[in-house]
C-alpha cells in the first residue's frame, strides 16, 4: 500500500507524536509499505531540508502559516498542492485539533480516498481564551473532522472516553496504544562506579521529554526542597529540548526555592546518552496534568526504571499501583516528596514494579503489535473502497 502520514511534526523533533509516527513508518516500511510523511518544518534546535529519505521514509516539510501568530493552528497550505498529487492508497492524519488534518480529511473525502484519524493527545484548556478556541474548534471544524474519518485511533481507554465526548462514533473507534522497542529499550547494566563518575552520588529522579507546562513539572521542583532534605545528594534530571520560556520558568522557581543545584538540565541529548540516563534513574517521574500514552514512560518502563505516574495522565486501567508503577492520586507537591522518599526507602518494591513494567511492555506495547493491529485497519478499509 502507499500510505500518506499527515503530522504537525515530524523527528528530529521531539515529542511523543512525533516519535509515534515515525516508529509506525518505519515499521510499515520494513514491511513492504511506501510511507509518505508529510509535516512542518517547524523542528527545535535542528536545521532540516525539505525533502528528504529518512530510512526508507520519504518526508517533505512544509512551512506554517503565520507561525508567530497561528503556530498552534498548524495549517500547511502546501498541503493543498502536495497530497492530491500523491495517489495514496490511504491518508493517516495525526492530531484533531490541527488544521493540516482537516486539510487531509477534506481532500481525503473529495477525493474517495480512505481516511484514518489518529487524535492523539486531547489537551486541557490553559486559561480562558485558551479554552475558548478549543471549545469553538473541537464543535465546529474538529467535530466534522471526526465525523469524516473512516477509522478513529484512541491510544487507551480515557483516550477515547474524551474523543467519544467530542462526537466520535464509537463504532468507528479502536484503541492501538503506543509502542516502544524493547530491543532497544532493554535494560542497562547499573554500575554505581559509573553512576558516581559522571557526578551523580545520590538518588536520580529522571524526566525525559519536551519541557511543556502540562507535564507540570513545577510540582516535581518543588517537592525538591523536600527530598533533597532526606537525599542531599539527590539529582533531579531533565532530558529534553530546553523550550526556552517553559524551561527558563522552572529554572527561576527552583532557584527561588534553593535548589537550583539538584536539577540536571541536559537538553537534547543522542540515543545513546538517552540510554545512559535511563540506565542510572532510581525513579522516572511522570506529573503530567494530561497524556495520551506517554512514550517516555514505556521506555522507563522498557528499561526498567521504576515509573512514578499521575493518575491524570490518563494510565488508569493500564498501569497497577504498587504492581507495575506507582500511580500519584492528585501530584502535589508534598505527595510527591512523600512518594519518591518511600519509593527510594524500599528497594523491594522498586525491584518488583521494575520486573513487572518491562513484562507489561513485551506483552502489549511493542511498535510490532502496535503495526499489526494498524496495518490490518489500513488493508480492511482499502478492500472496502
Amino acid at each position: 500500500m502507499k500510505i500518506v502520514q499527515v503530522t504537525p511534526r515530524f523527528p528530529p523533533a521531539i515529542g511523543g507524536l512525533e516519535n509515534h509516527v515515525y516508529n509506525i513508518s518505519l515499521e510499515l516500511v520494513k514491511r513492504g509499505h511506501q510511507v509518505v510523511v508529510l509535516t512542518s518544518n517547524d523542528v527545535e534546535e535542528v536545521k532540516v531540508v525539505n525533502e528528504e529519505f529518512m530510512n526508507g521514509i520519504e518526508v517533505y516539510r512544509f512551512p506554517l502559516f503565520l507561525p508567530r501568530l497561528f503556530r498552534e493552528g498548524w495549517l500547511m497550505p502546501n498541503l493543498l498542492k502536495m497530497l492530491p498529487t500523491l495517489q495514496a492508497d490511504i491518508i493517516h492524519a495525526h492530531s484533531c485539533r490541527c488544521l493540516s488534518s482537516f486539510i487531509a480529511a477534506l481532500l481525503s473525502e473529495r477525493r474517495g480516498v480512505p481516511f484514518v484519524l489518529t487524535p492523539h493527545g486531547i489537551f486541557p484548556k490553559r486559561g480562558w481564551f485558551n479554552g475558548l478556541v478549543k471549545s469553538v474548534y473541537d464543535y465546529s471544524l474538529g467535530n466534522i473532522l471526526l465525523k469524516f474519518a473512516d477509522k478513529i485511533i484512541a491510544l487507551t481507554e480515557s483516550n477515547k472516553s474524551l474523543l467519544l465526548n467530542l462526537g466520535a462514533s464509537e463504532l468507528k473507534t479502536v484503541i492501538i496504544g503506543n509502542g516502544v522497542d524493547v530491543e532497544k529499550y532493554r535494560e542497562s547494566t547499573r554500575v554505581e562506579v559509573t553512576k558516581r563518575k559522571h557526578g551523580f552520588l545520590g538518588p536520580v529522579i529522571l524526566y525525559v521529554g519536551r519541557v511543556a507546562w502540562h507535564k507540570s513539572l513545577e510540582r516535581a521542583i518543588e517537592a525538591l526542597p523536600s527530598i533533597v532534605e532526606e537525599f542531599s545528594d539527590a539529582k533531579f534530571v531533565l532530558v529534553g529540548p530546553k523550550y526556552t520560556e517553559e524551561s527558563e520558568r522552572l529554572l527561576r522557581l527552583a532557584e527561588r526555592l534553593g535548589v537550583e543545584d539538584s536539577i540536571v538540565r541536559t537538553g537534547r541529548v543522542s540515543e545513546s546518552q538517552l540510554h545512559f540516563y535511563y540506565s542510572i534513574a532510581d525513579i522516572f517521574i511522570l506529573p503530567s496534568v494530561y497524556e495520551g500514552l506517554s512514550l517516555s514512560m514505556l521506555e522507563a518502563m522498557a528499561s526498567k526504571v521504576p515509573i512514578m505516574v499521575c493518575s491524570s495522565a490518563g494510565v488508569n486501567g493500564i498501569l497497577t499501583h504498587g504492581i507495575n508503577a506507582f500511580i500519584l492520586n492528585n501530584g502535589t507537591k508534598d505527595e510527591i516528596s512523600r512518594s519518591i522518599s518511600f519509593l527510594l526507602d524500599r528497594s523491594e518494591l522498586r525491584e518488583t514494579i521494575r520486573q513487572n513494567a518491562r513484562g507489561l511492555v513485551i506483552r502489549k506495547y511493542t511498535w510490532t503489535a502496535v503495526v499489526s493491529k494498524l496495518e490490518s485497519i489500513y488493508e480492511e478499509l482499502v478492500a472496502a473502497n
